[in-house]
């Protein structure tokens, strides 16, 4: 790309296209390439902004896969549903289908699907009140149930379906949602329907903790750590496409990211605005260290809106009835992490160090039961999904029994914010005052 003109998004940032300085990492990279070529579906987990998306962009095309992204509220019938309708199948569900055989009309109500094929089939003819012409059409009838992962594989072979399905946003699937398509995976396996899933998560076999008989089935591609060299690199491909030299920054900036690679790109592209450059130049720009302090500062000022909203809602907790006083379980969740050291953070809460840190600081302690944080734990992801947290900004990691910060962003936020002017913008709940 030297030599042509290319704005500074399209080099430096985060974005939902492909940016120019995306280096490949053997450890992930290659292989994610030799899981493709393998028959077994392909997890990629990590913190968010972390290159989950991108390594799949980088290495398929459109025509390699078809995407479904999920939500809170998506059932595998949704995600079938969904396939089928990108594979442009005609769909009938419970619909009144006529066919005429000698003359005689007989109506029936099915769910079906119409697959077009070349060759002898069945014959339907639509035919409009304005229009003399009729016009036929050949397809096969297939009766399904969408709620079976072997109808859909049945399905998916008719029509010869040999790309990658992926799942974006796994992690916002209620758990039992997750736990249902874990059990299908391991039906679409034997049918070599494959599936890539992305999910915000850091421990390993998060599937197999809902269908043990995934393990080993699974190829999984976990796309952090991201190592100071990679980072390095990342800068140093950028530089000659925009004429800008970081040399005098480069080992601050690796260490403000946190190890992030979207803060990371982050602040290489408001570096280079803060430096007024928004394009490639003519000349070579040195990004200095008021370039960074003005860079960090307009992330700081980003993050915070969200992080700090994102803060008040998940401490938000109601009582179900009017004689019902609530533990607060959330609120005092965030008062012991807000004062915690930030290594303290980034290893993650164990269970029951948090039980006690709780305890010690609760109104009323007496009453804290570890069954009590065990479900808060339980219900940590669903809690923030349902509370539009987007993305999730904790989540329990249950091989470790501890708290991870699985939004890498956060990582940048509670390092450079002040965190007792943060705490403060959270509502004290009623009855605490």
């Amino acid at each position: 790309m030297e030599g042509n003109i290319l704005l500074t998004t399209q080099v430096y940032g985060v974005s939902n296209e492909q940016v120019e300085t995306y280096i490949e990492r053997e450890e992930v990279d290659q292989r994610f390439v030799d899981a493709i070529s393998r028959n077994k579906h392909i997890i990629i987990y990590g913190a968010s902004k972390q290159g989950k998306t991108a390594l799949t962009n980088k290495h398929l095309f459109p025509f390699n896969y078809i995407k479904v992204n999920c939500s809170h509220n998506t059932t595998p019938v949704d995600i079938y549903k969904s396939i089928i309708r990108q594979l442009n199948i005609e769909f009938e569900e419970s619909k009144e289908v006529s066919n005429t055989y000698g003359g005689e009309a007989k109506v029936g109500a099915k769910a079906t699907l119409k697959i077009p094929f070349f060759g002898k089939g069945e014959a339907s003819g639509e035919v409009s009140g304005k229009v003399e012409k009729e016009v036929t059409k050949s397809y096969k009838t297939i009766e399904f149930n969408l709620e079976l992962a072997q109808d859909i594989s049945e399905i998916l072979k008719q029509v010869n379906f040999t790309k990658r399905i992926i799942l974006e946003n796994f992690h916002y699937l209620t758990e039992e949602t997750q736990q249902q398509l874990s059990y299908d995976l391991r039906i679409f396996e034997d049918s070599n329907i494959l599936f890539i899933v992305l999910g915000i998560w850091k421990e390993k076999n998060r599937l197999g903790q809902f269908n043990g008989d995934l393990l080993d089935r699974l190829f999984e591609i976990p796309v952090e750590p991201w190592n100071k060299e990679d980072l390095k690199k990342i800068a140093k491909e950028g530089e000659p496409l925009l004429s800008v030299d970081f040399s005098e920054i480069i080992d601050e900036l690796i260490e403000k990211c946190f190890d992030s690679v979207g803060v990371f790109q982050e602040l290489c592209k408001e570096c280079c605005h803060a430096a007024q450059v928004f394009k490639t130049g003519s000349d070579i720009v040195e990004i200095t260290k008021d370039h960074l302090l003005l860079a960090i500062n307009k992330k700081l000022e980003d993050y915070s809106t969200r992080h700090i909203r994102s803060l008040e809602v998940f401490a938000e907790q109601k009582a179900r009835n009017a004689e019902e006083t609530p533990l607060y379980i959330p609120y005092y969740f965030l008062k012991v992490l807000f004062d915690c050291e930030y290594d303290e953070i980034t290893e993650g809460f164990r269970k029951s160090v948090l039980l006690s840190k709780i305890k010690k600081i609760h109104h009323k302690p007496d009453n804290v039961r570890p069954s009590d944080i065990g479900y808060f734990l339980q219900t940590l992801i669903s809690n923030q999904v349902k509370k539009r947290i987007s993305p999730p900004i904790f989540d329990f990691d249950q091989g470790t029994s501890s708290v991870k910060v699985i939004d890498s962003t956060f990582h940048f936020f509670i390092r450079n914010c002040n965190k007792k002017e943060v705490f403060d913008f959270i509502p004290i709940p009623p009855g605490l005052n």
